[in-house]
């Protein structure tokens, strides 16, 4: 028989061969879209930490700026309210203010206040009030260099957004007593041995105050919880939104919970 008679064999694939070859290309997919998934996750948290690092920066930049200029005078009275939940701070600054009536105070004199203020459509928000000192005006809304008297409550027309992205505001008092400074969580009733405050802020980032609606904004803002004596507030808010982030809360998308960072600061008054 002549040999080149017989059938030429056709080049191809077997079924396991092509079973082979979509086993692996399955696989180097899976692990193409792994890293892909893990360097968005890795730019996105990235990009979220540089957000709050500017959200809470902006934040205590304006409050150093108006602690810069307190006035401490024994007849120069400071209110800080340690409430449940979010504090508040007023006392008086070595600057203009504007009255409710878009005046500039007649003296280099202003109220300045910092509260974070619930609102039902927009959430926890973070305003600064501001009103300027007119001691020629005999009226109640007038401020009075008088310790023993309380400070009016600041307009509507002079509080200032300073950002919605604050969602928790905790100060905590540097106290000068007879063996030293120590760190309080008790408000003073004066300022004669206030050295300075530490603020402790969480803030959110744009996104995930999108993701967030505001009526849950409370229920995710009472995890942090007030200052207590012997513990590290800063400390404390990290560890729990460290496991706020990992194990979630119900109702509440994981990916936001990571984009919550808490900071704190300490500024020196005298």
């Amino acid at each position: 028989m002549n040999p080149s008679s017989h059938p030429t064999r056709r080049a191809g694939f077997t079924l396991i061969e092509l079973i082979v070859s979509m086993a692996v290309l399955t696989i180097m997919l899976t692990m193409v879209l792994q890293i892909t998934n893990s360097a968005r996750n890795a730019v996105k948290l990235t990009e979220s930490k540089s957000n709050n690092d500017a959200i809470a920066r902006r934040a205590f930049d304006r409050i150093s700026r108006d602690l810069a200029q307190i006035v401490i005078r024994n007849d120069a009275r400071i209110e800080f309210k340690s409430n449940p939940g979010n504090d508040q701070i007023a006392f008086l600054t070595r600057a203009k203010g504007f009255t409710a009536a878009g005046d500039a105070g007649d003296r280099d004199v202003s109220l300045v206040s910092y509260s974070i203020l619930y609102d039902a459509t927009a959430g926890e928000r973070l305003l600064r009030g501001s009103c300027g000192n007119l001691f020629a005006v005999a009226s109640p809304a007038a401020l009075k260099l008088d310790a023993s008297l309380p400070f009016s409550a600041v307009s509507q027309d002079n509080l200032q957004l300073l950002s919605n992205n604050v969602i928790r505001f905790e100060v905590e008092y540097l106290i000068q007593g007879a063996s030293g400074v120590t760190q309080e969580i008790t408000a003073p009733a004066t300022s004669q041995n206030l050295r300075g405050l530490v603020i402790t802020l969480v803030t959110l980032d744009d996104w995930g105050r999108r993701a967030i609606k505001p009526d849950h904004l409370e229920s995710l803002t009472a995890n942090f919880t007030d200052a207590a004596t012997g513990k590290q507030t800063l400390k404390t808010w990290s560890l729990k939104r460290d496991e706020l982030a990992k194990s979630g809360i119900a109702g509440l998308p994981k990916d936001a919970l990571q984009s919550i960072r808490c900071y704190q600061r300490t500024f020196l008054i005298q």
